[in-house]
């Protein structure tokens, strides 16, 4: 009686941390995804910059993409691509040139609309 009680209470211990850890991931993926959201609305911010104080992508694409690594479920890879495939693009453009401006500017403002409507961030709730 007493090691069925044990068995049990092991079994239930395993099951508590399994979806203890599941849930520590969604919630840890979901805080990414609001950094990345967050970092993107503050590059779409600073667009209005002159050009003397023309942003440098370098520091936000390396954290977009820090950021897209670290997500793993499945639910989020098609935004996760989104996101990995717009900082590739531009993680090499360091001090971004007039002509590339406006397809940076372009890609940043449809990628927070993605997320807007694909996981609902930034949206009122």
């Amino acid at each position: 009686m007493i090691a069925e009680t044990r068995i049990i209470k092991k079994i239930a211990d395993f099951f508590s941390r399994l979806f203890q850890s599941r849930k520590e991931k969604k919630e840890r993926e979901a805080s990414l995804l609001q950094k990345s959201y967050d970092l993107l609305n503050e590059l779409e911010q600073k667009w209005s910059a002159s050009a003397d104080e023309r942003i440098d992508l370098v520091d936000y694409t390396n954290l977009l993409l820090q950021n897209a690594k670290e997500i793993k479920t499945r639910k989020n890879k098609a935004i996760v691509r989104n996101i990995r495939g717009f900082a590739k693009r531009n993680c090499l453009a360091g001090v971004i040139p007039i002509p590339e401006l406006e397809r940076v500017r372009r890609e940043t403002e449809e990628l927070i609309e993605k997320m807007k409507t694909d996981l609902g961030i930034g949206a009122p709730h």
